[in-house]
């Protein structure tokens, strides 16, 4: 009885220790993109993969901000932090994206 009790203890530190290195170094969740942060990593790619895309296909929303891009050669980014860390203070939503878009609209237009 005493070495079945050692036994369901120690397993239970072994499952303890293994969760809590897990959620310091592993678990992740999503975290919203700021614009600078898309269009910094969507340079990147295009730079790092010879990717010749002129654009983003979409963008990919979660409970209405953006977290990540598909690019028109298929590659997908979705911002990923542990979570431990803490999450930027800016946050772009869908919505504020689209009144940036719709801003330089009329502009590009005007150039040609």
């Amino acid at each position: 009885m005493k070495m079945l009790l050692i036994l369901l203890v120690g397993s239970f530190w072994v499952a303890l220790v293994a969760y809590v290195l897990w959620y310091f170094f592993k678990a992740k969740t999503v975290h919203p993109l700021t614009l600078d942060d898309m269009a910094l990593t969507w340079r990147v790619h295009k730079q790092r993969d010879g990717c010749s895309a002129s654009r983003i296909h979409s963008m990919i929303k979660e409970n209405d901000e953006v977290v990540g891009f598909r690019c028109e050669c298929g590659f997908e980014f979705v911002q990923k932090r542990l979570i431990t860390q803490n999450p930027k203070e800016r946050q772009v939503s869908v919505s504020t994206i689209q009144k940036q878009i719709q801003k330089q609209l009329p502009n590009h237009q005007r150039d040609s």
